[in-house]
C-alpha cells in the first residue's frame, strides 16, 4: 500500500520515514479512515468507548512501537510521531488512548518494570488482550509525585495492601489493569503496581459531562485496602523519578498529537471552502 503525502505535509517530513514505515502509516491511515472516522462523532456524542478499536490498532502494531519485546518492525522517532499524528488528525481520544496504553501504561512496565515483568506484560497490552490505565493524578495534589502523593502501599509479607484516591484517570472504567503509584509506608518512596480493576476494594467511577476527550472515559479511583502480590509490584520503581521517566516517554508523541488535530481542522476547512457555493 502506497503512502499519500497529506496535504498540510508542507515540509515533506513524510519522505523521512523508511520503506517499511511508509507501508505501515499507509495501512493505518486507511483504517482510521474506513474504521474509525465514519464513527466518531457518534462516539463522542454518546461518551462512548470503542473496545473494536483497540483491537484494529492492536492488529497493525501501533500499541508498544518502542519497545524491543512488542515492536512489529525497527521503527524511528519519526515514525512514532507520524503515527501519533495520524490518531489526532482523525480524533484526540484515539490519540490518548495510543499514548496512555502505549506511552504511560507499558512505559511504566519498561521503565520499571523487572526483565520477568516485561516479559509478561508488554505483550498482552501490545495484543490488545489487556486494557491498561495510568493511576498517578490524586484529587488534592494532581499529578505531583514527588511532594503530593497520598496514596500509600503497606507491605505484608509477599503482598501489598493499597489505600487512596485518583482522579481524571482515562480509561479507567473501561480498563482491566490500572498502574498505581503509591508511597511505600516504611520508606517514603514511590512506587508502582499492576492492579486487577476486578480486585476488592477497587471501585472505579465515570467522571461524567465531560467536554473534551469525551470518548476517553476518565474515572475517579478509590481504593481500599486493595490487595496486590508482590509480582504485581514494578520491581524497579524507586522513587518519584521513574513516574517523570514515564512522563518523558510520551511528551513528543503528544506534541505531534496536538498537530495532528491541527492538520485535521485544516484539512476539514480546505474540505469545506472547495466545496461550498
Amino acid at each position: 500500500m502506497s503512502l499519500t503525502p497529506l496535504i498540510a505535509d508542507f515540509y515533506g517530513y513524510e519522505s523521512r520515514l523508511g520503506d517499511r514505515e511508509k507501508e505501515s502509516l499507509a495501512d493505518l491511515r486507511a483504517y482510521l479512515e474506513a474504521e474509525v472516522r465514519p464513527h466518531v462523532n457518534g462516539l463522542w456524542a454518546r461518551a462512548e468507548f470503542p473496545r473494536h478499536v483497540v483491537v484494529g490498532l492492536a492488529e497493525r502494531g501501533i500499541f508498544g512501537m518502542p519497545y524491543p519485546e512488542t515492536r512489529p518492525f525497527e521503527n524511528s522517532a519519526v515514525y512514532r510521531g507520524w503515527a501519533a499524528l495520524e490518531l489526532g488528525r482523525i480524533d484526540a481520544s484515539i490519540a490518548t488512548l495510543v499514548g496512555m496504553q502505549s506511552g504511560l501504561v507499558m512505559g511504566s512496565v519498561a521503565v520499571a518494570g523487572s526483565p520477568e515483568q516485561r516479559a509478561e506484560w508488554l505483550p498482552r497490552f501490545a495484543s490488545g488482550e489487556i486494557l491498561g490505565s495510568f493511576g498517578l493524578t490524586e484529587p488534592l495534589s494532581g499529578s505531583d509525585s514527588a511532594r503530593g502523593l497520598r496514596t500509600v502501599a503497606t507491605r505484608r509479607g509477599d503482598e501489598w495492601s493499597i489505600t487512596g484516591s485518583k482522579r481524571w484517570i482515562g480509561n479507567g472504567t473501561v480498563s482491566d489493569v490500572t498502574v498505581i503509584w503509591a508511597k511505600d509506608a516504611d520508606d517514603g518512596q514511590v512506587t508502582g503496581f499492576l492492579v486487577p480493576n476486578d480486585s476488592p476494594g477497587f471501585r472505579a467511577t465515570r467522571i461524567e459531562d465531560k467536554q473534551a476527550l469525551r470518548i476517553v472515559q476518565n474515572a475517579d479511583i478509590e481504593l481500599d485496602g486493595v490487595i496486590v502480590p508482590e509480582r504485581n509490584r514494578l520491581q524497579n520503581s524507586r522513587s518519584f523519578a521513574d513516574t517523570a521517566a514515564v512522563l518523558r516517554l510520551t511528551r513528543a508523541e503528544v506534541a505531534w498529537a496536538a498537530i495532528g488535530i491541527s492538520v485535521g481542522a485544516y484539512e476539514a476547512a480546505v474540505a469545506y471552502t472547495g466545496e461550498r457555493q
